[in-house]
Formats: C-alpha cells, structure tokens, sequence
C-alpha cells in the first residue's frame, strides 16, 4: 500500500463512535473488576488511552449510576426497582446498562439505565 494514499485523519460516524466509547466503558468495568491484578494494569493503561483518543476527538462517556435521579434526564429508564432503604420521593441511578454518550457536549446517544426509588404510596388522581 502506497502511503501516500493513507489519509492524515479517517473518519469515524456517529454509530462508530458510540460503539468504540461503549466498549471502552466496558473495558473499564473489567479494569475495575481486575484493579488488583496484573492484567487490570495494562487494561487501565489500555481504557486511559482511547478516552484519551476519544476525547480529543470531543466524544465523552457518561454513566449516571449513583447519581440521583431526575424524571428529565437524558437516559432511557428500562426498569425501576423500589428500594424501602431510600428516603420517601427520592431515587437513584441503581445501574448503567449503556452510558450517554456526547460529542462536543451534544447527546448522541441517550444511554439505557436502571432507577431505584423508594416505596411512595400511589399518586392519586383528583
């Protein structure tokens, strides 16, 4: 392959990109998983660098678990738990099933997560 043909930049979709940054968050689970071995070294090393990557090309990775939670947040909600240790009306980010993904602050995918709230008696309707 001559390389003068290789472009300086190839481009990356919107679909590629969201596919690279959420395997690399699944990488980072696995890091996190390995922190004290060997292995989770190098895959540490590996997950700084594509976000590294990631983020000079404006792409950030957002997990809201432990967050709490607000009815206007960008994630899609695919399930709710009831948690009777939470204080009554409130509710956390239990889970991230795929995180937000941004580029240059604007979502381009929205993430799934899963939300705990407290026991709360049923809203009545007047």
């Amino acid at each position: 392959m001559n390389p003068q043909t290789i472009p300086a930049k190839l481009p990356m979709d919107t679909d590629g990109a969201c596919a690279l940054s959420l395997e690399c968050w699944r990488l980072s689970l696995i890091a996190e998983v390995l922190r004290d071995s060997s292995e989770g070294a190098g895959l540490r090393h590996a997950v700084r660098r594509i976000t590294e990557t990631l983020k000079e090309m404006g792409i950030e990775v957002v997990d809201f678990a432990g967050r709490p939670y607000d009815p206007g947040m960008v994630p899609e909600v695919v399930e709710v738990r009831e948690d009777q240790g939470l204080p009554e009306g409130h509710a956390i980010i239990d889970e991230t099933i795929a995180p937000t993904v941004t580029w240059r602050g604007q979502v381009i995918n929205p993430g799934q997560i899963i939300v705990k709230r407290s026991f709360g008696r049923p809203q009545e309707h007047t």
